[in-house]
């Protein structure tokens, strides 16, 4: 993946934002925001391992302010998109997009494949992926919890050669 600190990227939308690393000092905003984006947000651990793990967690910035961030790891030839997320407020601006083109473009010298799993009812997500194209290569039952039990999650990948 990429070790460059900062970049700034535009989205379709014309804003301009800063993708940086996260830091220690940011797990807290990023909780605010995972927990905000999600029923079922991921453990602040599993941000800290992003400090100095295989996995890379860039953050993205409009005007100083979190609006997002994506989580993506490789190894074996294979990359994952662990999570995306972008704040309530910021959601259909183009932040989403920018976040899966930084995310391809992080791995796409390092894997031959990006896989991610999306929730079945995750519409506009699994539009974004498929308008970004990825495609279905599986399913996994009751992969994530709900309110009421599981659902199934959509296995997805894009070729990245």
């Amino acid at each position: 993946m990429t070790e460059d600190l900062s970049l700034v990227c535009e989205t379709y939308t014309g804003m301009t934002l800063d993708f940086r690393l996260i830091t220690a000092e940011d797990i807290s905003q990023v909780m605010l925001l995972e927990r905000s984006a999600h029923s079922h947000p991921w453990r602040q651990s599993s941000f800290e391992d992003c400090l100095n793990g295989r996995q890379k967690c860039w953050l993205a910035e409009y005007k100083g302010i979190l609006v997002g961030y994506v989580v993506v790891t490789h190894g074996g030839g294979d990359a994952e998109l662990l999570n995306i997320s972008v704040a309530p407020n910021y959601q259909r601006k183009g932040i989403g997009q920018t976040l899966l083109s930084h995310a391809v473009n992080c791995v796409k010298e390092k894997a031959d494949m990006l896989f991610l799993e999306v929730r079945r009812s995750n519409r506009k997500a699994i539009a974004l992926y498929e308008r970004e194209d990825f495609f279905e290569v599986g399913q996994r039952k009751n992969y994530y919890p709900t309110a009421n039990g599981h659902e199934d999650a959509i296995l997805m990948a894009r070729q990245l050669l």
